[in-house]
């Protein structure tokens, strides 16, 4: 089986309910299991880490995407000098 074709498997609705229902079990999961050593702050708060994981990998895409179109991402003819 070429790469091409397993991305392709990947990408069915089916996989992508399988991926969605995994994530949400493990959240249930997170609110449902106590702590039994507590070493931070969030420790205590039922879910914390996972409502953290969520906001911390948004603000990674923002940032990303905000930085991408400031300065990174340059116009298609950027460093053409028009005389040619």
């Amino acid at each position: 089986m070429k790469l091409l074709e397993i991305i392709e498997v990947l990408r069915t609705k089916k996989v992508k309910r399988i991926a969605y229902g995994v994530l949400i079990l493990l959240i249930i999961v997170d609110f449902i299991i106590p702590r039994h050593e507590i070493h931070f702050f969030g420790d205590e708060i039922r879910g914390f880490w996972s409502l953290f994981g969520f906001i911390a990998c948004v603000l990674i895409i923002v940032v990303s995407k905000w930085i991408g179109s400031r300065g990174i991402m340059q116009d298609e003819h950027y460093y053409d000098d028009g005389d040619i």
